[in-house]
């Protein structure tokens, strides 16, 4: 795969924010990700059964997928982050891209947004109406954990990167 490089006066152009405090942001994202991850990966089981899931791993499950789907998404303050995006995933492979795309769903399905097929709602009538509430949600596994560190390892990669090249850019 070749390597692309920022187009640094392009960016510049679109980008009305500092670049630059925008890579530091990022860094300091990716670096609670992976904290979130190393204390997540500890936890039995390991297996996505939320049933055997204390509430402390269902919590740090929901902080993992938030910490690392909402860097890719666009936010107040920061805008056309778009090719910094594809920057950062540059260096995926297609198995760290399908669970890239799996995070970014689950943040937007499950947590994020009211989704209806993330929520499963009964309406019942017994003298007065009421309803029961079954939220489908599943951990992450102990393989999709590795996984999403390494790709958290390679953005943090290249997030120093291009820190180095603002810095002797400007």
């Amino acid at each position: 795969m070749e390597e692309k490089e920022l187009d640094v006066n392009s960016l510049f152009n679109k980008f009305k924010e500092n670049v630059l405090s925008y890579f530091y942001m990022l860094k300091s994202e990716f670096q609670e990700v992976n904290i979130l991850i190393n204390e997540l990966k500890n936890y039995k089981p390991s297996k996505s059964d939320v049933r055997e899931a204390t509430i402390t791993q269902k919590a740090l499950n929901i902080a993992v997928v938030i910490s690392y789907a909402r860097n890719f998404k666009r936010s107040f303050g920061f805008n056309n982050v778009e090719e910094i995006n594809i920057l950062l995933k540059q260096r995926f492979t297609e198995v760290e891209n399908e669970l890239h795309k799996k995070m970014i769903t689950e943040r937007d399905r499950e947590f994020a947004h009211s989704d209806a097929a993330a929520n499963d709602i009964q309406i019942y009538s017994e003298g007065i109406f009421s309803h029961s509430r079954g939220t489908i949600r599943q951990l992450l596994e102990k393989g999709e954990l590795l996984i999403l560190q390494e790709m958290v390892t390679k953005i943090r990669t290249e997030i120093d990167k291009q820190i180095k090249f603002l810095k002797i850019y400007k």
